[in-house]
């Protein structure tokens, strides 16, 4: 199971970015498709939170991909 970054619209957008220690605010972009070629998928919540605090988030929904 990995997990994803979305946003918490009712219509989901998909945070797109490369997260190292160089990810900061605002280093992303939004998708309008689940694209798994341009979309990190992380191994659990916590991974994807770190990602999330990186990228300056306040909302965002995770996504539990099989």
């Amino acid at each position: 199971m990995t997990y994803v970054l979305a946003t918490t619209e009712n219509v989901l957008r998909w945070y797109s970015f490369v997260f190292n220690e160089d990810t900061g605010p605002d280093s992303f972009t939004l998708q309008e498709k689940l694209d798994l070629d341009v979309i990190p998928q992380f191994k659990d919540k916590e991974t994807a939170a770190k990602a999330a605090a990186a990228l300056g988030l306040k909302t965002w929904r995770y996504v539990r991909l099989p």
